[in-house]
């Protein structure tokens, strides 16, 4: 209990189960909702509106990673499809934009200034009046104080995302564990960070 006291901030997803058990073991808490989560609400909503324009503009085929990548790491040829989408006015290019300028959100110094920002971005969002892009927007409107924390924050879950990435990684090397003593024993062994040195009997 004590050490629960002691939580200051947790970074998270939205789902309703992290809510609710954080809102009861750690009310004293500041939630702040991950940026890398809230980005990819907006990537999905993007790959639906590619996925159903691609029917009336059959040049948006295999352009989803050029959407949904980041800019400095797309490959010349995705870059050269990412450039004559964005340059025409589909409406994928303009879900686009409404994530670009949701990025450009963060790093304020102040709760008020984020407010304002995010008020502006939402506007907006709904104004693009994309079906997809304005369920998210709504859905972030609800959860706009977890945002805002994380508009103010440099907390978020990278570090706990890559080691989950390196746990599913050793899952599928061993094609599955027998028990769930032996995963975590597995777990502990190559990322605990644990002294494995025996002790000097001396």
């Amino acid at each position: 209990v004590w050490q629960r006291s002691q939580v200051e901030s947790i970074s998270m997803d939205m789902w309703k189960a992290f809510l609710r058990a954080a809102q009861q073991k750690l009310p004293q808490a500041k939630i702040i909702h991950d940026k890398f989560h809230l980005i990819a609400y907006l990537n999905k909503a993007i790959d639906k509106v590619r996925r159903k324009e691609v029917k009336r503009h059959p040049e948006l085929k295999n352009s989803r990673y050029a959407l949904l990548k980041n800019t400095e790491n797309l490959t010349q040829k995705q870059r050269a499809k990412f450039d004559a989408i964005r340059q025409a006015n589909y409406q994928v290019s303009k879900a686009w934009q409404v994530r670009e300028n949701f990025k450009d959100a963060f790093g304020n110094d102040t709760a008020a200034q984020g407010r304002a920002i995010f008020e502006e971005w939402f506007f907006t969002a709904l104004q693009c009046g994309i079906k997809e892009v304005v369920e998210v927007a709504i859905m972030f409107s609800d959860h706009i104080n977890g945002i805002i924390n994380a508009m103010t924050s440099t907390l978020n879950n990278a570090m706990a995302e890559r080691l989950n990435g390196k746990i599913q990684l050793l899952k599928a090397t061993a094609r599955g564990y027998r028990s769930f003593q032996h995963f975590r024993n597995a777990i502990l062994f190559f990322y605990g960070k644990l002294n494995l040195y025996p002790l000097n009997s001396r």
